[in-house]
């Protein structure tokens, strides 16, 4: 073997090798990559407790506590749906006037809770005049995703 043909196949070997060790790095890296993307979603998963994702993207709120019906004066909040969809939540309620007289056009001051009652967001919507007995539709929109939420309360606005 020539001294030429030497340093070719001197030259060969040292390409292999450089491009082993260069694909070894390049699918590690990938694994290592899939692996924190994988452990961020779990836990973007994991923190969403208090809802289901729908099949058209829709997250809907399931705590038991913010579906609950609740008291406001003589008025009771039920049928509580709280959703999510494209960076936008939307709180639907059926509001029923349980009292003898008329309840006036008002604006109360909605706080949405998380886990240690720890305020997430306030809204405040206006719930129309209600006969006594009669039932309406309270919908309220927030533009951000805070369906993700334990409860609520309701109180009158400031």
């Amino acid at each position: 073997m020539s001294k030429n043909e030497k340093r070719w196949i001197i030259l060969l070997v040292a390409v292999v090798i450089i491009a082993i060790v260069f694909f070894a790095v390049i699918i590690g890296g990938n694994k290592a990559n899939k692996e924190e993307q994988n452990t961020t979603t779990n836990e973007i998963t994991n923190e969403e407790k208090y809802t289901e994702q729908l099949e058209d993207g829709t997250k809907l709120n399931t705590s038991e506590e913010f579906n609950n019906s609740k008291t406001y004066g003589n008025l009771e909040i039920s049928n509580v749906q709280y959703t999510s969809k494209n960076g936008m939540s939307v709180l639907l309620a059926d509001v029923k006037n349980n009292g003898t007289t008329t309840h006036e056009n008002e604006i109360v001051k909605i706080t949405i809770l998380g886990d240690n009652e720890e305020v997430i967001t306030e809204i405040k919507p206006v719930i129309g005049k209600i006969e006594p007995g009669q039932t309406i539709k309270l919908n309220a929109s927030i533009t951000a995703d805070v369906a993700n939420a334990r409860d609520y309360k309701i109180e009158a606005a400031h």
